[in-house]
């Protein structure tokens, strides 16, 4: 095991119990796990605590009658990786307790796992943190709005703003499902395919498109290779590989991910429908993509160049037009501050396309990762030549979707699920 491998530091794990004084539980802490995903509205940590001692020992958090924790308390957590990253959670970053579980009681023993989630997950539920005013103007601006002014968050939203404007009603729905029901309408500026995600890091919120993610810069650079000897262009070895799915042609048909799709649109003024194409290969960016092509499906029977997908859907003319009176409504009733014939397919065949490779990998443990980040993997070709070859096809850039930090009372690891939608490794 590699010195970076071994266990990483607790250096504050501290509980504010609903009955009394604050608990230290850093030092009964058996094992942690710290999660980030780019389809999950929060961070979240799980951990396996043992204490000894039972009620007689003023720092437990159980006592002979059951637990002192019941579930919603405050959480501070600092947790650090030997690279000599730290993630704090503390104040306005602070966790909270969600559940106590698989709670085991021994003679002067008490076993239990706590799960925890950002306060911010609380607050969604709660009937006065509703969406319930109107908004117009940029989709970016709305969803900043939404989580400062009606989640009442104090963490810090970064966005790639949106270059189409939207004017909506918030019909008292949950403030992260509204972020969600944007992400899918939003465009970026300077890039012409819809699709974003809405999610939480230790960083905060991040409202991000994903061609907007992949022109990133390479946040680490990974390999898998027998040698003990790491190659200086590389930042940590890959210890464990495993490509989970590669293209699944019955769910790309579906989706329409990787072919055509057939919009059926109607204009409520005149009543009129209408059909168009869109090709999945107009999306098909070098720049914004992990490799450098769309894998190829039945080319014998040129089966890409056929629909697969049917889209039915009304065009939002005169339904809630932008404006800040009734004249100025009435002046752009006739206008459509929404292109259903781009962004609805455009969303949806990205957010598919995202998912035609899966590969998860585990490395020494590094805190400095965030879910969204692009990470280049190298992997060796299968081959009887003597020389060590790099895979064209497998290896290039990824995307982090979910990522997991384990800490147990001897190692530390990091386990990464990444994705992209096309094949070739683009050099670095």
């Amino acid at each position: 095991m590699t010195k970076t491998a071994e266990t990483g530091n607790i250096g504050k794990f501290e509980v504010y119990s609903n009955y009394g004084d604050p608990i230290d539980l850093s030092h009964g802490t058996v094992q942690l796990q710290y999660f980030e995903s780019i389809l999950d509205n929060t961070v979240r940590a799980s951990m396996m605590v043992v204490e000894t001692g039972g009620g007689d020992n003023p720092a437990s958090s159980m006592d002979s009658d059951g637990a002192n924790l019941t579930g919603g308390e405050k959480v501070h957590l600092n947790i650090s990786d030997n690279y000599e990253n730290t993630l704090k959670f503390e104040d306005d970053n602070q966790f909270r307790v969600k559940s106590i579980r698989n709670v085991t009681e021994e003679a002067n023993k008490v076993q239990y796992t706590l799960d925890l989630w950002s306060k911010e997950c609380q607050d969604n539920e709660l009937v006065e943190n509703r969406v319930s005013k109107r908004y117009d103007g940029l989709l970016s601006d709305s969803v900043k709005k939404i989580v400062s002014d009606v989640l009442k968050s104090p963490k810090e939203v970064t966005v790639d703003d949106t270059q189409n404007t939207l004017s909506f009603l918030g019909r008292v729905a949950k403030p992260f499902y509204k972020c969600h029901w944007l992400a899918k309408r939003s465009v970026p500026q300077g890039v012409k395919s819809a699709g974003y995600f809405f999610y939480e890091t230790s960083d905060g919120y991040q409202f991000r498109s994903i061609d907007k993610l992949f022109e990133e810069d390479v946040k680490k650079k990974f390999v898998y290779t027998n040698s003990t000897l790491l190659p200086d262009e590389y930042d940590a070895k890959i210890l464990a590989s495993s490509f989970s799915s590669n293209v699944d042609v019955e769910q790309s048909l579906v989706t329409g991910s990787i072919f055509k799709t057939t919009l059926r649109a109607t204009n409520l003024y005149d009543n009129k429908p209408r059909d168009n194409e869109a090709d999945s290969k107009d999306q098909q960016n070098e720049e914004t993509m992990g490799g450098k092509e769309f894998p190829k499906i039945a080319s014998d029977v040129d089966l890409q160049s056929k629909s697969s997908r049917l889209v039915v859907k009304y065009d939002k003319k005169g339904v809630l037009p932008p404006g800040k009176d009734l004249e100025d409504q009435l002046k752009n009733a006739r206008e459509d501050d929404y292109d259903i014939d781009s962004i609805i397919r455009q969303s949806f065949m990205r957010y598919n396309q995202l998912f035609t490779t899966k590969l998860s990998i585990t490395i020494a443990g590094d805190f400095s990762l965030r879910a969204g980040d692009i990470v280049h993997c190298d992997f060796p070709e299968v081959s009887e030549k003597s020389t060590s070859l790099v895979s064209q096809k497998k290896s290039g850039l990824y995307m982090i979707v979910d990522m997991c930090h384990l800490i147990t009372t001897n190692k530390s690891f990091t386990k990464l699920n990444l994705v992209r939608e096309s094949i070739g490794r683009k050099p670095f």
